[in-house]
């Protein structure tokens, strides 16, 4: 008997659930449509009063037996991504990341407070960890640690908003690279200097519109939908991009840039 995706990660979640650790479940992405393999992750968080043993972990995956490809235990353990398992349903990469609820908490209140501003090792950016639970599906929710928690993100904190524009408008204020490859027409220097300059412009320009920043991911897509942005932002974002990628086009894409963070200054009212 062939069982689909969907029926496979049903028995899964069902088998979580049932372990008394787990007070949470949640999914990115649809719960109820996932990926093909080679279109996508599915990516399940589990907050937990303590994180299962590896023991017990592995059992819960055993009980799928011949339903999966495969499947590894502790591939992360702590960090970003929790104490995290893998296994491959119908083809699919499947992550079952453990976290704490205290430890979570703490994250959060610290993110939100402002303690961290701009993106950390690996391109984690905290504040899309904010953005993953105000838009998580929840799957199994014990003591509605997961409802409250979205409620909680349901106001983008005025401190928060302070602290990112101003930490990011710092930063693009500091041209000496980008400058320095306009004179030399060096390319390659200029779209590294260009790409951190980028970053810290679509935190300000998130953070204006009090939208928690979820990653460099499909982020023109978000852009569209903002009310508070420079003119023709998307249009001229990529233009700077296009237009920076040969000597020639350099000068071009730095005044095009340099005009759209001014714009952009003058819509922080901080």
């Amino acid at each position: 008997m062939v069982f689909d995706t969907k029926e496979i990660i049903e028995k899964l979640l069902f088998n979580i659930s049932e372990l008394d650790e787990v007070q949470s479940i949640g999914i990115t992405g649809s719960k109820t449509s996932f990926p093909k393999a080679g279109e996508g992750d599915i990516d399940i968080f589990i907050y937990c009063d303590t994180i299962p043993d590896s023991e017990k972990r592995k059992a819960l995956i055993n009980q799928l037996a011949n339903l999966i490809q495969g499947s590894k235990i502790n591939i992360f353990e702590g960090g970003h991504w929790g104490t995290a398992d893998f296994l491959l349903v119908n083809g699919v990469d499947t992550w079952l990341m453990y976290f704490t609820v205290d430890e979570t908490l703490t994250e959060i209140e610290c993110i939100l407070d402002g303690k961290y501003p701009d993106k950390l090792d690996n391109y984690y950016y905290p504040t899309g960890r904010c953005a993953m639970f105000k838009n998580i599906n929840i799957l199994f929710d014990k003591n509605n640690f997961l409802g409250n928690l979205k409620n909680r993100l349901s106001d983008f904190p005025d401190k928060l908003r302070t602290i990112l524009i101003q930490y990011h408008i710092d930063k693009l204020e500091d041209t000496e690279d980008l400058q320095r490859a306009v004179i030399r027409k060096d390319v390659l220097f200029y779209h590294f200097a260009l790409d951190i300059a980028i970053d810290s412009f679509l935190q300000v320009l998130f953070a204006v519109n009090r939208t928690f920043f979820p990653s460099r991911k499909r982020t023109l897509d978000l852009i569209e939908n903002f009310n508070i942005k420079p003119e023709r932002c998307k249009e001229r974002l990529l233009e700077v991009v296009r237009s920076g990628s040969f000597p020639e086009g350099i000068n071009q894409s730095f005044t095009i840039w340099s005009n759209m963070v001014n714009e952009l200054k003058k819509l922080c009212d901080i």
